[in-house]
């Protein structure tokens, strides 16, 4: 179970440089003033730049590390790491599966758009929440699930050959560094500890090679800068900067498709 264990304390090494980079530093810097709830969510008048909306070189350095790690493993994922964290986990398990990260793979994300919302301090308001969500997984689908088509690694336990990266892993990585540009680090720590617990029970399940999660972490983290970066171009375009803009309106429409077993949600918005 070694491998078990060095697998647990890489995660939790990663994670915790990740906190400390020198983009939360910046982060950290901005504080909204205190304002109801109800104009810093809806008025797009309050809206203001924020450090952590301009890039920094620097902040490529951690999802860097992990997407180079997960496609060296990639190259052959059959390698000893991989076999080795695999035989660990499936000995864990003992055929046994969880099918939480099913569900907590969205908790990150959501988050991050409803808890300005409910009285958390937020650096941005709703509308631009919104945005830097949609930009961050815009990003995070077209790296993610462009890997997998390119890239047709097989799966563990040989399902399909879509396992390069982790899907799910992506995704809540990217909902954990969105909580953590937003909120700042103790909402980020509850995501990073979400989105961990998603990649580790990836591994439990035997869905993924340890390189997928890597991968997928990394992609995650990036997106969610991306996003961040973008909201800048992305408010000249949307003139959400026009304080003579009247009012908004955003529709979100769930959809279910019972004979491909598909989800698909579709978003309206006029600014």
């Amino acid at each position: 179970m070694k491998y078990l264990h060095y697998t647990y304390k890489f995660i939790s090494i990663i994670t915790l440089f990740l906190l400390m980079s020198p983009s939360q530093a910046l982060c950290a810097t901005t504080v909204l003033d205190s304002v109801e709830i109800s104009q810093r969510e809806f008025d797009i008048s309050s809206a203001n730049d924020t450090l952590c909306d301009k890039f920094n070189s620097k902040q490529l350095i951690v999802p860097g590390i992990f997407m180079v790690s997960g496609l060296a493993g990639a190259i052959d994922y059959k390698n000893s790491l991989n076999r080795s964290v695999n035989d660990a986990f499936t000995d864990l398990s003992d055929g046994k599966t969880c099918k939480i990260d099913d569900y907590l793979r969205f908790l990150p994300s959501a988050s991050h758009l409803l808890f300005g919302s409910i009285g958390v301090k937020s650096k941005h308001n709703f509308k631009e929440r919104l945005l830097i969500s949609a930009t961050s997984h815009a990003a995070m689908l077209i790296m993610g699930y462009g890997s997998k088509f390119i890239i047709k690694e097989q799966r563990p336990d040989m399902s399909n050959d879509h396992s390069f990266p982790s899907g799910h892993v992506a995704l809540a990585f990217t909902g954990a560094e969105l909580l953590r540009q937003e909120y700042g680090t103790a909402y980020g720590i509850a995501g990073y500890a979400v989105a961990t617990s998603v990649a580790l029970l990836r591994l439990y399940n035997n869905k993924h090679w340890f390189n997928d999660v890597l991968m997928g972490a990394g992609i995650g983290i990036l997106s969610a800068r991306i996003g961040c970066w973008l909201l800048p171009f992305e408010r000249k375009l949307f003139k959400i900067n026009n304080k003579n803009a009247k009012s908004s309106t955003i529709a979100i429409t769930p959809t279910y498709n019972i004979a491909d077993k598909a989800l698909s949600v579709s978003l309206f918005a006029v600014f």
